[in-house]
């Protein structure tokens, strides 16, 4: 019998995973230009917080998964890449840490009065 080790794994993307017919929004604080089929920019550009619709997506391994999006107000259509795209309208932070309140002074942690 022989043992083989591990296969490591691919480390994970933090770019949000999104599906075709979902409605998502441009994150890109200066626009994103569209791309073609083959990866080469075209003139157009949209706005950061544009809403797009996802029509394709295509993965391309180390460079990441690209999406074709069509823009409804003006009809465009082209490939953004997964970084450039978000699921919510707007980012929200992360949360604060919440710190447990400390005991009031002059008793001990769980002592009552």
């Amino acid at each position: 019998m022989v043992l083989l080790p591990p296969r490591a794994s691919a480390p994970r993307s933090k770019n949000p995973v999104l599906r075709v017919g979902q409605r998502v929004f441009v994150s890109a604080e200066r626009g994103a230009v569209l791309t073609d089929d083959a990866g080469h920019d075209t003139p157009h550009r949209l706005a950061d917080g544009a809403e797009v619709e996802i029509v394709a997506w295509r993965p391309r391994g180390a460079t990441g998964t690209r999406y074709r999006i069509h823009s409804r107000p003006d009809g465009l259509e082209g490939w953004l890449q997964a970084g450039e795209l978000r699921a919510a309208a707007i980012e929200t932070p992360a949360p604060e840490p919440t710190v447990p309140p400390s005991p009031p002074a002059g008793r001990k942690f769980g002592q009552r009065r």
